[in-house]
């Protein structure tokens, strides 16, 4: 380089360069490129080794891209994979499991999605079933190991059953639990039969219904029997049909003499029974 520097200040001004000079240039250029050919300068060498560990990091990098990128066939299983394929991976996971000594043994299908069950297993209701598929038909909750009920094979919840097929309580529309009493064609809760006036449980005596509804004995007779045209009580027992009303037989008597009239002759006054005698006695006055 330096030898050529010096040619060319030994050119006069206004002097061609002969073609060997030309000739020169493109050599030293060729020499620079050129695989095989002299010894590029310290910079040179420098700036090539800088390219080429830049070329390095990027093929490096794409390959390891390339690689962190790539999904496996177990991290995403193929939408489109057959049924042939699915068996065929279950197959090589269970003996995977098998050769790490996890027994694989299959305990029956499952009676929810029809598959083999390996693992842990619940029976009930003389079927098989995953833990995670025997859930209550209504909610749909894993039943697990909590009280379930069965209705046409099928299992359910404790408050989804009652909910759904207990019977209803006649007074508060919940249901029945424990125990309960059938009356009036209804069913109720054992507290929630009383009467429907006083609000009183029934003892011994029973009850007495007016439009579907049960009484005691006194609020019964009290609201819905027929009064007495003497006292104005109710009429519990028998009773005298006399001058369109109805008496107690004690109460059927004489208005002035207060004698019993009954199965005697009287006379009506004011919508009350008079004996013969008292009339005359009037009569007189």
């Amino acid at each position: 380089m330096d030898s050529l520097l010096d040619e060319l200040s030994a050119v006069p001004n206004g002097q061609k360069s002969t073609p060997r000079h030309l000739t020169t240039t493109i050599t030293i250029q060729e020499t620079r490129t050129r695989e095989g050919g002299p010894v590029a300068s310290t910079a040179t060498r420098e700036l090539d080794d800088l390219m080429a560990s830049l070329s390095d990091f990027k093929i490096n990098a794409s390959t390891h891209q390339h690689q962190t990128v790539t999904d496996s066939p177990y991290a995403k299983p193929n939408k489109a994979s057959s049924k042939n394929q699915l068996d065929s991976m279950l197959g090589n996971l269970q003996a995977d499991m098998s050769r790490q000594g996890v027994n694989t043994t299959q305990k029956g299908c499952c009676n929810a999605c029809e598959k083999p069950i390996v693992g842990q297993v619940i029976t009930a209701l003389g079927k098989t079933w995953h833990p995670e598929h025997f859930t209550c038909k209504h909610c749909n909750q894993e039943l697990g190991t909590r009280n379930f009920f069965e209705r046409d094979g099928a299992p359910y919840c404790e408050p989804d059953y009652h909910n759904l097929f207990s019977p209803r309580c006649a007074y508060c529309n919940g249901a029945i639990l424990d125990k309960c009493v059938t009356a009036l064609d209804k069913t109720w809760h054992t507290e929630h039969f009383f009467c429907a006036q006083c609000g009183k449980q029934f003892g011994d005596e029973g009850f007495h219904e007016k439009d579907g509804k049960p009484y005691c004995k006194d609020d019964y007779f009290d609201m819905f029997a027929p009064k007495c045209g003497g006292c104005s009580r109710a009429i519990m027992e028998n009773y005298i049909s006399a001058l369109n009303t109805q008496w107690h037989p004690d109460c059927f008597v004489c208005r002035d003499c207060k004698n019993a009239v009954a199965g005697k002759s009287f006379y009506a006054m004011e919508g009350k029974p008079v004996c013969p005698k008292c009339v005359g006695v009037e009569d007189d006055e």
